[in-house]
């Protein structure tokens, strides 16, 4: 069938992401601003709406989800580079940039993914095999 039919890749990199965020990026969240928020609430979004889907997985589902994931991981790239780096390079330690530098690498797979998604499931749509 579809290429992520599958839904556990997508659920487990999706959580691997909300997980990342709760635990390291929380503390930052002031830091990072809306872009943390932003990124917070498209991973719960796409996890709850995949949940739903599960029965019946559908071409406007996946393309929705990959602009979201893929304008949230932009949005948190450029915050995460911008506002967590300069403290990287100078803390030891300093947990929250590697954790929140693979949240957005993580979350352009996970758009790549819905992205192909969906061209199959609207070829599938429209008959083609």
């Amino acid at each position: 069938m579809y290429l992520t039919n599958n839904i556990a890749h997508t659920q487990m990199l999706g959580g691997l992401c909300q997980s990342l965020l709760v635990k390291y990026g929380m503390s930052e969240a002031g830091t990072l601003g809306s872009a943390f928020h932003g990124f917070l609430t498209t991973a719960s979004a796409c996890l709850l709406t995949t949940a739903l889907l599960i029965a019946c997985y559908e071409c406007l589902f996946n393309a929705v989800a990959c602009f979201l994931y893929l304008s949230a991981s932009s949005y948190m790239g450029v915050a995460v580079n911008l506002y967590l780096y300069p403290q990287y390079a100078v803390i030891s330690m300093y947990s929250a940039y590697p954790a929140m530098t693979a949240v957005y690498y993580i979350g352009v797979v996970l758009g790549v993914l819905h992205g192909v998604d969906a061209y199959i499931a609207y070829k599938h749509l429209k008959g083609y095999r």
